[in-house]
């Protein structure tokens, strides 16, 4: 075998090289996770970059090169987790026979299996009411434009006869958020004792309507 051709075989052998762009993917998605870990256990204020970025397997300056600060990596991590529950609500939505009340159903079913993710939403949630908190006016539009999501799909689904009428969307919406949330608390202090996505799905059959 030629110089060349064992040159050649090596080459083809080989992985190919990631791009500076893929680089740069995966060492956020990488922080972004050992963010989401620091969070939960210590949510925003007893997290410390230093950590997250070792278990990124970082160096406090390559982390800051993707994130300047604790408050924008706080940032991409509420946003990375909007972004994932969109998209699997809009998944069940796009399923032949499904409306919105078996998205919701399904999105908590989906919850109960990521109690980090969870945990570290309720943390933040608690932290943020406090008006100086970097996340106090996020999660003020958050729950403004959820609202109104769920509005606009309950004032639809009132129209078509699928959810009752008596009684207003604004205010289903409100209580399908308080319901979501609270369940959350009670189950992460007592998992074994509650379950979450049944006791959610007594809430939205009672919201049907009964001739659906």
């Amino acid at each position: 075998m030629s110089v060349l051709t064992y040159n050649w075989i090596m080459k083809r052998s080989q992985p190919p090289r990631r791009t500076q762009a893929e680089r740069t993917r995966v060492s956020r998605e990488k922080i972004i996770q050992s963010a989401i870990e620091s969070f939960a256990q210590n949510g925003f204020r007893g997290a410390k970059m230093a950590d997250i970025a070792k278990a990124a397997n970082l160096t406090g300056p390559g982390l800051l090169h993707h994130f300047p600060s604790k408050t924008h990596l706080l940032m991409e991590v509420l946003k990375e987790r909007d972004r994932v529950d969109s998209e699997r609500m809009r998944a069940t939505l796009q399923k032949s026979g499904k409306h919105f009340l078996d998205a919701g159903i399904e999105l908590v079913e989906h919850n109960q299996t990521v109690p980090g993710l969870v945990q570290l939403f309720n943390l933040l949630v608690a932290e943020s009411i406090s008006p100086d908190h970097p996340a106090h006016e996020f999660f003020i539009e958050r729950y403004q434009h959820g609202r109104e999501h769920w509005v606009q799909a309950i004032t639809q689904a009132q129209q078509v006869g699928e959810v009752r009428s008596d009684i207003s969307p604004a205010t289903l919406a409100v209580l399908i958020f308080a319901m979501m949330d609270g369940l959350q608390v009670q189950w992460l202090l007592q998992p074994e004792n509650i379950d979450m996505p049944g006791l959610f799905r007594v809430l939205m059959n009672m919201l049907r309507s009964e001739a659906e």
